[in-house]
C-alpha cells in the first residue's frame, strides 16, 4: 500500500512540476505579447503626437502655396459612335480616380460632363465603336471581369 502512495505522490508531483512549467512559458509568452502591444501604442502616441504637431504649425502668410499636381484627363474621342458608359459620378475626383484604375487595366477610357436637373455629372466611358456589336462584346468584357453594370451609348 506505501508504494501506491509513493507512486501517487510522485505522479502529482511530475504534473504540477509539469504545469509549472506550461504556465511559466504562458506566462512569459503572455508578457511578451503585452511588452509589444505597449511599444505598438507607444509608437501610435507619437504619431498621433506628430501629426497634432504639423497641424498645429501656425501658416506662414508670406509663404507660396504648393502647386497641385495637374491631371490629364482624357476627353471624348472624336467623331460619333458607339461608346460604354461604366460609371457617372458626382465627384469629379472619383471620376479620375475611375480613369486611372481602367487606363491601368489596359482600357482608354474617357470622361464627359452633364448636367442632369442641376447636377453635374461626370461619366466614365471607354471606347468609340462604329458597329453597336464591337460596344456590345465590350460590354459584356467588362461585366465578366469587373462585374460592373455597364451600358452601350451613342456619341452624336
Amino acid at each position: 500500500m506505501k508504494l501506491h502512495w509513493i507512486a501517487l505522490i510522485l505522479l502529482t508531483l511530475v504534473l504540477l512540476v509539469g504545469c509549472s512549467e506550461d504556465s511559466k512559458k504562458e506566462a512569459a509568452k503572455l508578457e511578451q505579447e503585452m511588452t509589444g502591444e505597449q511599444a505598438g501604442a507607444d509608437t501610435a502616441a507619437a504619431a498621433v503626437e506628430d501629426t497634432l504637431g504639423e497641424i498645429s504649425k501656425p501658416i506662414d502668410a508670406g509663404a507660396v502655396p504648393e502647386e497641385e499636381e495637374e491631371v490629364f484627363i482624357p476627353s471624348q474621342p472624336a467623331g460619333s459612335g458607339y461608346t460604354i458608359q461604366v460609371a457617372s459620378c458626382e465627384s469629379m475626383e472619383y471620376a479620375q480616380h475611375l480613369i486611372e484604375i481602367y487606363t491601368q487595366r489596359g482600357y482608354e477610357p474617357y470622361m464627359t460632363r452633364v448636367e442632369v436637373g442641376g447636377q453635374l455629372y461626370y461619366r466614365v466611358r471607354i471606347g468609340n465603336f462604329q458597329a453597336k456589336s464591337d460596344a456590345l462584346s465590350l460590354k459584356a468584357e467588362l461585366m465578366d471581369k469587373y462585374s460592373i453594370q455597364a451600358w452601350v451609348d451613342y456619341n452624336e
